[in-house]
């Protein structure tokens, strides 16, 4: 009798009791509380109904990698079938008899069986590298639930044969002079399997570091988890001991301490870096860490000892006939949020008589049930899988004396140092009368930016009146996260940023951001060792293809690189990068043409773009290589080769990041919570990434000193002298029993997170910032579904991507990417099932007069995953949303535009500032920092526009 394991039963919660332990006896784990990633991934493998031989092939082939006479994954599939036996006639008293082993071809069902098409049929192994359909036999190895471990001679060998090939292999792998090929079983468990037992020297022969074992991961070398670019090798210290981590740094100061005795005192005074000894102030004491809680980059900063109370310092033309009249557009009046870079894109519409009305309401659909919800557009998806490692820059033109006082102005576009740029100081205006008046400081839209940059607000400067302008009825612009009732129970759907990255700079502002806000226990983390974070896929050309990364093993990246056609040309063209010539004399160019002009067409028209269509959901041949991938913009330029930048790990910083680095270097120990978020792949929240914005405006509703006002639309911002000073009149537009007024108030100050074309519309005169208007948007729906099958999914990972050179009848619907947010977001959702996010439109739609309505996009995306995927079955519920002009483009040119803006900007003498993600990235993380740095200035009293950022002296430099 078959044994049924199910998620969240005592069955599974005894198997993993016993499963996690077992991993460690064998060495496939360290056993620390934090590495459970495989024996979850083995408990779910049985609720998805995989064989003993299934689970044994891919343990040995897929996740571990093991030798073809290793026989450790068959024995612990053996006797793992034993456990499930021998534990559910403990627990539920009847199963299978214990004294009976499990047979190899034994299932253990899911909730639901299903015949999958053959075509998509690679669950049997769990292997994306599927080979070309002229490749019968292949195709039969992988449908039999078998994975090519190596070249054919080798593989259709009889088991006692002695090949010609085999015996060559043997004697050139015969290592019997040094030392035999054995399992390492330490008590950590972290080593290698069949590790080599001679090791590389580790120092010299007198130090005593040379006798103490390296971790391997010390020695590895990591691929990013977005699988789309080769970036930065790292070394992560997550494997390793304290003591091991301690003998790793002290080496590390000791050759600091050798480099400065190198350089002469003139030659330090060039390098900030080396004028003072590198050396951590925790090891002189023993290594001892402090254990205070930490606190945020802006406590960390010298305040006066006195501080004066009240003073402060060509597409196709869609089936759905219908067009949009757009009042904004005329020069009229603009809503604070209609296509705002943070608010709501509910805009004033006009529909033009006698065509279809295509502007609908976003609606949830449950099985069984009519009912409909509100539509409230959120931002963009942002997975940020183009990010890259942290960069390394010396600033050159930074003041390193923190007794001086900033001034930055017209003449001086340099970012101050980090312990000036966050001081608090007194402010005045230029007025006498108001030197004893607090600020008071308008913030145009209530999207991320604008919460954040009001929050920041209330804690730099309490004394500032805060009144904060959104155009519609809600606060969080494209942050949406829906709890929706299905079933017996719920599950969360966001329409926009599903997960956020840790990387540095603005990944850890952000984490600094929830960690003040006390959402930390909220977080929600994807380990970098999970499946979500080491397996994402590209459809290419009718299939599905797993992207080479980390889990990947070697023999199926090169055989992958080899015969997928998405990857043709790529391994060479990365090679041969080292030989191009260097750009002369470009100032900007696109992402297909910069990837095409160093590598070659085929992959900026495949990986590159399927890439950008995640992100930014634009075109690779319209976008700017220099705003967009600066660090590879800027290492051709440095390196003369960015594969040479690459192998010399000659990383880049930009000098405004430098005052933060070194914060974080000296900053005191941190809890386990926000350190787990630091390391991990992606995180969320468990109500969604909505709930930032949610205790965003909680604490700003809290504050004495801070005014919401919802459903007010600015008419016009304008720039008034009166007596000696400045100051900002905005004519606000107020609605009131129907009948529409203008209204006039004035502020001391104006941040606005309104999008480009938006603020260049009420800005008076209004042809006062074209470069504003120059900023093109697109159109992304967004699809949610559910199903209540848990094992749907043909193959599990974070989702797909499409390229732009995807045939037309593989993607008739211009989709751009899915998501399995049933892999992606574990945690969230209260019910077990499958859920599914598939994006739509984008730069596909850029001529588009209309858009699909709600049940079009229902069945466009029901379509896309019955071809791409074999599902056929009817979701439970389906929510769908369309984000008009949602995501900026930063077209070519975009860094020139930015430049002209600050200089404009600069005649509002820092009364007018700009923030979003119009201007310095679309990411949320981006959003943030922006936020920062713009109270930043406030508190600094510097004439700051937000875009200093766009300034040659601030590009980034090498070390």
């Amino acid at each position: 009798m078959a044994v049924e394991v199910s998620l969240n039963t005592p069955l599974a919660e005894a198997l993993s009791n016993v499963v996690q332990p077992k991993l460690s006896e064998v060495g496939w784990s360290t056993g620390g509380l934090d590495d459970s990633a495989l024996g979850e991934y083995i408990i779910l493998m049985l609720v998805n109904g995989k064989t003993q031989e299934q689970i044994a092939a891919e343990l040995s082939n897929d996740l571990l990698n093991l030798g073809p006479d290793d026989s450790g994954a068959t024995d612990f599939a053996k006797w793992l079938f034993d456990q499930v036996d021998m534990l559910n006639t403990q627990i539920n008293g009847d199963s299978v008899s214990s004294t009976q082993p499990a047979q190899a071809g034994q299932v253990i069902p899911a909730y639901h069986t299903e015949e999958r098409h053959p075509r998509n049929d690679v669950s049997q192994g769990e292997n994306s590298t599927a080979p070309d359909a002229d490749m019968s036999e292949a195709m039969d190895d992988i449908q039999n639930g078998s994975i090519p471990t190596g070249p054919r001679s080798m593989r259709n060998a009889p088991k006692n044969g002695n090949k010609r090939l085999m015996g060559q292999l043997s004697k050139a792998m015969d290592r019997s002079g040094d030392a035999l090929l054995h399992r390492v079983r330490p008590q950590q468990g972290t080593e290698r399997i069949n590790m080599h037992n001679r090791q590389p020297p580790k120092g010299p022969r007198n130090d005593q570091v040379r006798n103490q074992r390296v971790p391997p991961s010390l020695r590895s070398t990591s691929i990013p988890s977005n699988g789309i670019h080769n970036s930065v090798p790292t070394a992560p210290l997550m494997n390793t001991t304290p003591q091991q981590q301690m003998q790793l740094f002290a080496m590390l100061e000791e050759q600091a301490r050798m480099m400065s005795q190198i350089f002469s005192p003139q030659q330090q005074n060039f390098m900030p870096a080396m004028s003072q000894p590198m050396i951590n102030r925790n090891f002189q004491t023993g290594g001892q860490q402090n254990s205070q809680p930490g606190r945020s980059l802006f406590e960390r900063v010298e305040k006066p000892p006195q501080r004066q109370t009240g003073n402060y310092n060509n597409r196709s033309q869609h089936s759905a006939q219908g067009r949009w009249k757009d009042h904004s557009q005329n020069g009229q009046d603009a809503d604070v949020n209609q296509e705002s870079t943070d608010g709501d894109v509910s805009s004033s519409m006009e529909h033009i008589e006698g065509q279809k009305k295509t502007n609908f309401g976003d609606k949830v659909w449950i099985a069984g049930k009519s009912q409909e919800k509100d539509h409230v557009s959120e931002r963009k998806f942002v997975d940020d899988a183009a990010a890259e490692d942290e960069e390394l820059i010396v600033p050159e033109n930074i003041i390193t004396s923190s007794s001086q006082p900033s001034t930055l102005g017209t003449e001086n576009r340099h970012f101050p140092p980090f312990n000036v740029y966050f001081r608090w100081r007194s402010y005045s205006t230029s007025s006498p009368q108001n030197d004893t008046q607090a600020p008071n400081i308008a913030i145009l839209g209530g999207g991320i930016t604008g919460l954040a940059s009001a929050y920041y607000l209330t804690q730099k400067l309490p004394n500032a009146r805060v009144t904060l302008f959104e155009g519609s009825d809600r606060l969080g612009g494209w942050l949406q996260s829906k709890q929706v009732d299905v079933g017996t129970g719920k599950v969360v759907f966001e329409q926009g940023p599903r997960t956020l990255r840790p990387t540095k700079p603005n990944g850890w502002l952000t984490i600094e951001l929830l960690r003040d806000l006390g959402l930390e226990d909220q977080a929600l983390t994807t380990a970098k060792s999970s499946v979500a974070a080491q397996r994402r896929f590209i459809y290419y050309p009718d299939r599905l293809v797993r992207i080479p990364g980390p889990g990947s093993s070697l023999w199926s990246t090169l055989y992958a690189l080899s015969t997928e056609p998405v990857f043709q040309g790529s391994f060479y063209a990365i090679l041969s990068e080292i030989t191009k010539s260097q750009r002369q004399e470009i100032e900007d160019e696109s992402i297909g043409s910069f990837i095409s002009r160093r590598f070659s067409s085929s992959l900026a028209n495949n990986l590159v773009s399927a890439g950008i269509h995640g992100i930014y959901a634009g075109d690779v041949y319209q976008l700017s290589a220099r705003s967009i991938l600066p660090s590879l913009w800027y290492g051709e330029a440095v390196n003369g080769s960015i594969v040479k930048g690459l192998v010399r790990r000659r990383k880049l910083r930009y000098p405004r990041d430098q005052a933060l680095y070194e914060t974080w270097r000296d900053e005191p120990q941190q809890s386990q919570t926000i350190t787990k978020i630091r390391d991990c792949s992606v995180f969320t929240f468990k109500e969604g990434v909505g709930q930032l914005a949610a205790k965003l405006e909680a604490a700003l509703i809290a504050a004495p000193k801070v005014d919401i006002k919802r459903q007010k639309r600015i008419h016009a911002i304008d720039l008034q002298r009166k007596d000696d000073h400045f100051q900002i009149e905005l004519t606000v537009r107020n609605e009131m029993d129907g009948i529409e007024k203008l209204s006039k108030q004035e502020f001391t100050h104006v941040i606005s997170t309104l999008s480009s074309k938006t603020l260049h519309a009420i800005v008076k005169p209004q042809a006062a910032l074209p470069s504003l208007a120059a900023t093109p948007f697109v159109t992304v729906m967004v699809v949610n579904l559910f199903y209540s099958n848990p094992a749907l999914l043909p193959v599990h990972g974070f989702g797909y991507l499409l390229p732009r050179s995807l045939k037309f009848e593989q993607n008739p619907e211009f989709a751009l990417g899915v998501v399995f947010d049933s892999d992606a977001t574990i945690g969230q959702d209260s019910i077990l099932g499958t859920k599914v996010t598939v994006m739509l439109g984008g730069h596909w739609w850029d001529e588009w007069e209309s858009f699909p309505d709600e049940g079009e996009g229902a069945s466009m995306a029901k379509a896309i995953l019955r071809r791409h995927l074999g599902i056929t079955e009817d979701p439970q519920a389906i929510r769908v949303g369309l984000q008009r002009d949602c995501i900026p483009q930063y077209t070519v040119g975009h860094y020139s535009r930015m430049m002209e803006a600050d200089k404009v900007l600069r005649r509002f003498k820092g009364r007018l500032r700009v923030a979003g993600n119009s201007y310095t990235g679309v990411g949320l993380n981006d959003c943030v920092r922006a936020a920062r740095d713009i109270v930043a200035g406030l508190v600094d009293n510097t004439e700051t526009t937000g875009l200093e950022f766009f300034a040659r002296e601030n590009d980034p430099t090498l070390a």
